[in-house]
Parts: structure tokens; C-alpha cells; sequence
């Protein structure tokens, strides 16, 4: 009777504990990281949870990308002190989560703790893409490695999901964007929410957004990228605040749009900026479609910005905006 008892103890408390709603995933096995991070959230409940893979720390590998959260299960993983190089993407969907240890944006040489990184030699399309709304990054760097994988693509990727949000947040070394906002004419990946966000040191832009309406960002920094600081193509109603654009290769903000489409440029809000040392302008604005010969990205608010000039050209009095 005593081992009968003991034997339904032994299996209750396996049950429950297969049901837990915080699992760690040091303690499941795997090959590497990512196997174990990957085991963790398999874990879960249905009902989703928290991965936590902060013990997980120092250089660390994934051979394998893997999924953050399913339709129905939200799931937030947790980083520690890490690097994290990967092979494959890592996708986040519907109100799940990545969220490192919190720090201040990195500036391109000092990162936050908690790293996720292209590994050598790998052709991802993103390292980080977000695919369901609601999703969130927080407190991580995104690094596309440009040098030791520059047949890469973007940082992080938007993918038609809608309201996602990061805060403090790095996307560098990416050979294209640092980060994107794609949606096709349906405006899948409306309304996000980004503030103290740093995008440096990428191929293209620091972000781009297409076919996207109604992004918010703030307290943020786009510098040093090889195109534009924040590129809108048929992106209309942004609003960019109290955010410094330098040192970019060509301008600080570029906005453009297609007559034909239903969203186009327009109506952005950018207000209380700085910019300094963009090699062409600092706000670029492409009011004409050329091929259509009709006018697009009309009627934005552009004020109270500080324009600080750069060695080939100088500076402009607060809220001048240059067209181009």
C-alpha cells in the first residue's frame, strides 16, 4: 500500500511539474544552446510561459534557428550575459517575447549583455524576424555580423505583424537594414512602438519601413549606416521624436512613395531631432513620383528639429527642414 501511495506522489508530481509555466533550460538537454533553449519552451504548457536561459551565459551557439512561442502559447525567453551566434533565424510570434538583461542601447564597440548574433559564413535573411503581433524586443543587441557573413540580409525583420514593440534595443553590423518593417499594401505591420533604440553600423538603412503606417519611435539613434538613418517607402503617418540621425552615408531621413499606392509617404510627424554630419541631406523629401508624374509624400509636420550640418555644408537655424 506505502509504494502504491509513493508511486502516485512520484507521478503527480511529474505531472505537475510538466505543467510549469517557468522551465529553465540549462536543465534539458541539447547540443548546444539553442537545442536546449529550443527543448525549454517545448515544455511549456499550452497556455505558454517563460523560458528562462539565463544560465546560459558567455559565448554560446545555436546550429539551428528556432521559434519563439506558437499561435495560442506566448512565450517569453529570457537571456542572460550572452552571445548567442546563430545558423539559423529566430523567430518571435503573437505576444511572445526575447528579453535580455536590461542596459543601456549599445554604441557599436559596448553591447548590452545580452547578444544574439549571425554566426560566420551563414546567409540569413534576418537573424531576428517577428512574425505574430504584440511581439516584443527588449533589452538585446541584434548583430548581423556584415563582416564575417556579408551575404546576410536584415537585422531584424517585421514581417506583416502588427504592434510589435522594442525597447532598448541594438541592431548593427547588419549588410542590409538594421531593422525592417515590411507589409505589403494591406499595412500588416502597422502601429509598432520603438523607443531608445540603436541602429548603427548597417549596409542600407538603420530602419526601413514598407508599406507601414503609424510606427512611433523615439529617444532613439540612427547613425553611421550606408544609406539612410530611417528610410520611408509608402510609409505615411510616422512619428519620430527627440532621436538623433548623424554620420549616415547619405541622409538622415529619406521619404518617398508611389502615387498608385493607397498608403504612400505622407503625413509624417517628425518633430524635436537633431542631425549632424549626413553626407547628402538631413531630411530628403521625394515629393514627386516621376513615373507617374503625380505628387506623393505631401503633408508631413516637420518642426523644432536642430540641424547641425556637416563638413559640406553648414548648419541650419532649428526646425529647417532641407527638401529634396
Amino acid at each position: 500500500m506505502r509504494i502504491l501511495l509513493f508511486a502516485l506522489v512520484v507521478a503527480s508530481f511529474v505531472v505537475n511539474a510538466s505543467g510549469q509555466t517557468v522551465q529553465h533550460a540549462e536543465k534539458f538537454p541539447g547540443a548546444d544552446a539553442g537545442e536546449k533553449i529550443r527543448n525549454c519552451m517545448a515544455a511549456l504548457p499550452p497556455q505558454g510561459g517563460i523560458c528562462d536561459a539565463r544560465e546560459l551565459s558567455g559565448q554560446q551557439t545555436a546550429n539551428a534557428g528556432f521559434t519563439v512561442g506558437q499561435p495560442g502559447k506566448p512565450v517569453e525567453l529570457m537571456l542572460g550575459p550572452v552571445t548567442l551566434s546563430t545558423k539559423g533565424t529566430i523567430y518571435v510570434q503573437t505576444k511572445s517575447s526575447i528579453v535580455g538583461m536590461p542596459a543601456a542601447a549599445g554604441i557599436g564597440f559596448e553591447q548590452s549583455p545580452s547578444v544574439i548574433k549571425a554566426a560566420d559564413n551563414t546567409t540569413l535573411a534576418a537573424v531576428v524576424q517577428m512574425n505574430g503581433f504584440l511581439a516584443v524586443l527588449q533589452d538585446l543587441t541584434v548583430d548581423g555580423n556584415k563582416k564575417g557573413a556579408p551575404q546576410g540580409g536584415v537585422g531584424i525583420l517585421v514581417n506583416k505583424a502588427n504592434r510589435a514593440e522594442m525597447f532598448r534595443v541594438t541592431a548593427q553590423n547588419a549588410p542590409t537594414y538594421g531593422i525592417q518593417f515590411y507589409s505589403s499594401d494591406k499595412d500588416e505591420s502597422c502601429c509598432a512602438k520603438l523607443s531608445k533604440i540603436m541602429a548603427i553600423a548597417n549596409g542600407q538603412a538603420g530602419i526601413h519601413l514598407a508599406n507601414t503606417a503609424d510606427v512611433l519611435i523615439s529617444l532613439s539613434e540612427f547613425e553611421n549606416n550606408g544609406t539612410f538613418g530611417i528610410e520611408l517607402n509608402n510609409s505615411p503617418t510616422a512619428r519620430i521624436e527627440h532621436s538623433d540621425l548623424g554620420g549616415n552615408a547619405q541622409d538622415g531621413i529619406i521619404m518617398y512613395g508611389t502615387a498608385s499606392s493607397p498608403l504612400q509617404s505622407n503625413k509624417e510627424i517628425i518633430v524635436g531631432n537633431q542631425f549632424g554630419n549626413n553626407a547628402r541631406y538631413d531630411i530628403n523629401i521625394v515629393g514627386l513620383d516621376a513615373k507617374a508624374k503625380k505628387h506623393a509624400s505631401t503633408g508631413s509636420l516637420i518642426s523644432s528639429n536642430e540641424f547641425i550640418g556637416s563638413a559640406t555644408r553648414p548648419a541650419y537655424p532649428a526646425g529647417h527642414s532641407h527638401r529634396g
